[in-house]
């Protein structure tokens, strides 16, 4: 479908309702029946970096109520402790007795009700942070997410969330994956509840819009920021185009309606996956969307949308957001996710061969440079990782080893052995899309689980080189990978480029076909017949 570039006002935007898996945590008829908790989200003086909340809790006719306040969001797993942003906290009746406020943890709060039925909360939120987990608020725009945003009652139980933003009257529209609210009144939308609420950010301020449609989900390009002369929004949005359609090839499905790429233009990077959505920080110096790092990245974003998600370990879900999770599969999560994703712009029909080889030889040049691939294994970067600091990105190199990495090559050889183990008739494809199958959804897998569907895609028993590459330190073997794709490192004495992947010059037929199905376009596999055993 043709791509279209448009300004769509917000209640014509949010009205394609995201479509989500069941919930993780089921909801009793009378939970659905739960009047809502609403928020109105204000920046009347946004260069102050301010923005005020205010909510309207229902009290269950309790005496006092405890709400609570995330310490950390899901999908960057680092202790951030929102409540140090909240200033000048306040309650009242709806007929303005105020109420006393009592906070009895770092990010709990109790208020006593005095018997209303409802009562109102009012809190300022300091917006300074560029990260894609932080509230940001400046002239120009406001970047908001659910952890750092809201505070919620304390009870866990499913109720739904509204929020309504009013806007500075030179911004002219706001962008989520939230469904528009029943109302229709723009920037007011609403979650099934804090789950969803907390997994989808907003932006605010004045956004250049352009969409696409695959396999009838709406899909959203959102700028916003300092967008660079040279950006090329549209551009931008056919390339993403193609790999989402890769990535429905490779699924047979797209689970969900709408999905928002929130591409925010600032200092700083980073993207943080989301159900329905990503929130993306693209650099001010961007080349004009076409830019093949850039891609990579926003694809690793999208294939999350599957590959943890809902595809998840079992750790990562119901989510406790006031203790944060401990994992020993970050290495699927993000290792697997960026392997995946990387192949998936190439799969589209982006870029080249070389770009999948040269990303593979990026991630495997700072592993084997790395001394701390001696002192940490793979399963304890992702368990240490809450300790460790950085989510999984710019750690101790003497003592850690990076799960994005080490992961993303784990990826090829676990895709080489199952290919060579089946004679070319299965690959890491047919693992996760059998994972999917089996755990996708509520259930999560278990690192046994994971190891027990790569065997059965495999047809032989992996348990042995899991082990090796997850639970020790011992150097990965790499033979297997370039004997099956006709690979080489590149003849070199410097560390730098010791570990440069290239095609051997003596490569077959046969290792040529491999290396070419596991990164040519969808397109051309489809028109060609060369045999990949």
């Amino acid at each position: 479908m043709p791509i279209t570039r448009r300004s769509i006002n917000c209640a014509v935007f949010a009205i394609a309702a995201s479509l989500s898996l069941a919930p993780l945590v089921p909801a009793s008829a009378s939970a659905q029946q739960l009047a809502p908790i609403q928020y109105t989200v204000s920046m009347p003086a946004p260069e102050t970096h301010l923005a005020h909340v205010q909510a309207r809790i229902p009290t269950g006719g309790k005496p006092y109520i405890d709400l609570m306040m995330a310490v950390w969001s899901p999908g960057y797993y680092v202790q951030e402790n929102y409540a140090t942003h909240v200033r000048d906290i306040s309650a009242e009746t709806t007929d303005g007795r105020p109420l006393a406020v009592e906070q009895p943890q770092a990010n709990r709060w109790r208020v006593r009700t005095d018997g209303a039925s409802t009562i109102t909360l009012s809190y300022t939120l300091v917006c300074d942070h560029r990260s894609v987990t932080g509230d940001w608020v400046d002239t120009t725009m406001a970047i908001l997410n659910g952890p750092a945003t809201y505070m919620t009652l304390a009870d866990h139980v499913k109720r739904r969330h509204d929020v309504a933003l009013e806007l500075p009257s030179r911004w002219k529209q706001s962008a989520t994956s939230l469904a528009a609210a029943a109302d229709s009144i723009a920037n007011h939308y609403e979650a099934s509840s804090y789950d969803e609420l907390a997994d989808s950010p907003i932006i605010a301020g004045n956004i250049s819009f352009h969409e696409f449609t695959v396999a009838g989900a709406k899909h959203y390009l959102a700028d916003i920021g300092e967008i660079p002369p040279q950006w090329d929004g549209a551009l931008a949005a056919q390339n993403l185009q193609k790999f989402v359609t890769a990535d429905y090839t490779f699924w047979s499905f797209l689970p969900f309606r709408k999905y928002v790429f929130l591409n925010v233009f600032r200092q700083g990077g980073g993207g943080l996956e989301h159900l329905n959505s990503t929130l993306l920080t693209s650099s001010p110096k961007s080349a004009g969307g076409g830019d093949m790092r850039w891609l990579q990245y926003v694809s690793h974003e999208y294939f999350h949308a599957f590959n943890v998600k809902r595809l998840r370990p079992v750790q990562l879900g119901p989510f406790d957001y006031e203790h944060p999770p401990k994992t020993p599969s970050l290495w699927i999560s993000e290792g697997l996710t960026t392997y995946s994703g990387n192949l998936m712009v190439s799969r589209g029909g982006i870029g080249t061969q070389q770009d999948v080889l040269g990303a593979l030889s990026k991630a495997i040049t700072s592993v084997q440079n790395a001394p701390g691939r001696h002192v940490q294994t793979l399963e304890q970067a992702s368990l240490d990782i809450f300790s460790t600091g950085g989510s999984g990105v710019g750690g101790d190199r003497n003592s850690t080893v990076s799960y994005y990495d080490k992961g993303l090559i784990v990826g090829l050889l676990l895709d080489a052995r199952t290919q060579h183990a089946t004679n070319g008739r299965k690959s890491l494809d047919d693992m996760m899309r059998l994972a999917y199958k089996r755990y996708g959804g509520a259930h999560g897998f278990t690192p046994q689980q994971w190891v027990a569907t790569a065997s059965d895609v495999a047809e032989t028993d992996l348990t042995a080189l899991f082990h090796t590459l997850l639970q020790t330190t011992d150097e990965m073997n790499y033979s297997e990978a370039l004997g099956w794709f006709g690979l080489r490192f590149a003849p070199s004495d410097n560390p730098a480029t010791a570990w440069t992947l290239e095609i051997r010059p003596d490569a077959t037929p046969q290792q040529i076909a491999r290396l070419d199905r596991l990164t040519q376009p969808y397109e051309k596999r489809w028109r060609t017949a060369s045999p990949a055993n």
